[in-house]
């Protein structure tokens, strides 16, 4: 840990109570608290004997831990007034009405649940400084939450009743929700109960801001903060060089996702009509909202945004397509955004100041972003109104810009999709492709990799010695090489996995635009789909989790954790040309 003044902290040494018996009671919590929410959806006698057995435990054991250390801590009194209400909630247990009390048990499990988390947190520097190669990390971290995720969809009250969920189905929507992509095997509105679809947004939430970033902001709220190591291995996760801002970039980022959901969620459900039950329509509302900013496409409707409930209503569209631009443009261009405005306000008012400047890849990304968006629909209300009588919702143009912009990674569909034009399924395949802009919710090759690409493969050709240049600021060759070779990365990749695909639905009648349709939404961890998803093979489907996982990661990342690093000295030997024209 590094404490106020920079200096390194060395986490004490845990007690057996805490290295043992603290993790235990958490442990026992979290399965206790799994097997109320996921097993027996009500309160048993052995359950209740287990919930005050833990919460008296837990207590006694934390509160003889704070009485010998004296604490000092800020959040002491916090805590000593939790552990209070656990030990009196636990005796109230005893009694037989308290058998009945689901949020009685609810509340003490998931308190000794949160406090063993809060434990491995603490102590989270014991395992970074470890000095793992980031991209293993974070591959890890993804990995770790797909697979709990779906054993969590795999318990009994996750699925309606008369349903079971296989554990390829389980893999294939954990995946999908922890990548926000959106692909489902099975309708999330009529096919899992509201416990599966909470899991499924808790997945959605942890997988749009990734768990490492979740850890690593806990550390810096609860705890004393980040060491150097730490802040090494979040700066090149969160793309943010400026070792200095990690923590408030961090707590930007968190920030901005509750401001921009709450938000969001209020207009949503004030915009919400013909639902009269208010739980139902805040429910929607929220999840919806988290959906939408995480760019993940999930929707509790049965016909996502094509829905009877939703169906022409504007000001749903328009938020979600805000939200989705907003998770797009990634954490740090909304960040030097937010710095620039403020700036730009501070200046207005004071007459004086630096003139604030926007970062060159701030002013890329935001570009970048709008040509595609207004570009995306023109081609589409071009190719699906003018060259195909296509569906609508609520007035071509809004469904034209909405189609511009949940291709690119999205998910969302105000229509039905194996009703629109096939020269608009070519244009969204291409939007598709493209994707969002680093350091967001969005997968695909990027916008500043398309752009960098595109311009450093003119400049080749042109043969100029000028360079590339971008709003009066030159861009070494070698990130335009980069890009341009993980252009030519992306096209090598998803040519195997159509031919892989190809084979593994052989016989099947699918068309090959339908197959890399899915297929690109999947790597791009898009969601949108021609109603393939479901009547794909089992090796198909696998194919397309080991898609959307790479998606999620980065295909560079991947390659760059996979591949060994090339440390042999510079070979020293002399030049020669080699004709390629």
């Amino acid at each position: 840990m590094e404490t106020s003044d920079g200096s390194s902290k060395i986490p004490p040494v845990m007690s057996w109570r805490r290295q043992v018996l603290h993790p235990l009671l958490a442990l026992a919590a979290g399965a206790g608290l799994l097997g109320l929410v996921g097993w027996t959806g009500e309160v048993t006698v052995w359950q209740n004997r287990s919930t005050v057995f833990i919460g008296m435990g837990f207590a006694l054991e934390r509160g003889w831990s704070f009485w010998k250390r004296q604490p000092q801590h800020r959040w002491w009194p916090l805590r000593a007034g939790l552990l209070v209400a656990i030990f009196c909630v636990s005796v109230g247990l005893l009694s037989e009405s308290g058998v009945r009390s689901v949020a009685a048990h609810l509340f003490v499990q998931a308190a000794v649940l949160v406090s063993g988390l809060g434990l491995v947190i603490s102590y989270q520097t014991r395992f970074t400084a470890r000095a793992f190669h980031p991209g293993l990390v974070l591959i890890g971290s993804f990995l770790g939450l797909v697979l709990i995720g779906a054993l969590l969809l795999k318990m009994p009250l996750c699925t309606i009743p008369g349903q079971t969920c296989s554990w390829l189905d389980a893999l294939f929507t954990s995946t999908s929700a922890v990548c926000v992509t959106g692909l489902t095997v099975q309708n999330p509105a009529i096919f899992f109960t509201t416990t599966g679809q909470m899991v499924i947004l808790l997945l959605i939430q942890v997988g749009g801001l990734g768990i490492m970033t979740l850890t690593f902001f806990a550390a810096v709220v609860l705890f004393e903060g980040l060491s150097l190591h730490d802040r090494l291995l979040l700066g090149k996760m969160i793309q943010e060089n400026r070792l200095a801002r990690i923590g408030q970039t961090l707590k930007f980022i968190i920030g901005l996702t509750l401001v921009c959901e709450g938000v969001g969620a209020v207009i949503l459900f004030l915009s919400m009509e013909g639902v009269p039950e208010v739980s139902t329509r805040l429910y929607h509302s929220v999840f919806h909202a988290v959906s939408a900013f995480c760019n993940a496409g999930f929707s509790t409707l049965p016909d996502n945004l094509a829905s009877s409930v939703v169906c022409g209503n504007q000001v749903w569209q328009i938020v979600i397509m805000a939200l989705i631009v907003i998770g797009g443009l990634g954490a740090l261009a909304n960040e030097d955004v937010s710095s620039w405005a403020v700036a730009k306000i501070k200046r207005h008012f004071k007459k004086e100041g630096p003139r604030p400047r926007l970062r060159v890849h701030t002013r890329l990304v935001l570009v970048t972003t709008a040509a595609l968006i207004l570009l995306g629909a023109a081609a589409v209300f071009g190719t699906e109104f003018h060259l195909w009588q296509g569906p609508e919702n609520g007035g071509r143009v809004l469904t034209a810009f909405f189609h511009s912009i949940t291709a690119r990674t999205a998910g969302f569909n105000t229509v039905p999709m194996s009703q629109i034009g096939p020269l608009t399924v070519q244009v969204l395949m291409i939007l598709m492709v493209i994707g969002g802009s680093p350091g967001g919710t969005a997968g695909g090759l990027r916008t500043t990799v398309a752009a960098v690409g595109l311009a450093h493969l003119w400049q080749q050709l042109r043969m100029g010695p000028r360079g590339m240049v971008f709003f009066n600021r030159s861009i070494p060759a070698e990130t335009g090489s980069r890009a341009l070779g993980l252009i030519f990365l992306t096209g090598i990749w998803l040519t195997c996995n159509f031919i892989i695909l190809e084979i593994l639905q052989s016989g099947s009648g699918v068309s090959e635009t339908t197959l890399l349709f899915e297929l690109i939404s999947a790597f791009a961890t898009v969601g949108l789909s021609l109603d393939l998803t479901a009547t794909l093979t089992a090796g198909a489907k696998t194919l397309l989790i080991v898609n959307m996982f790479v998606g999620r990661i980065g295909l560079l990342t991947v390659m760059a954790t996979l591949i060994k690093q090339d440390r042999r000295p510079a070979s020293g030997k002399p030049q020669e040309e080699i004709l390629l024209t």
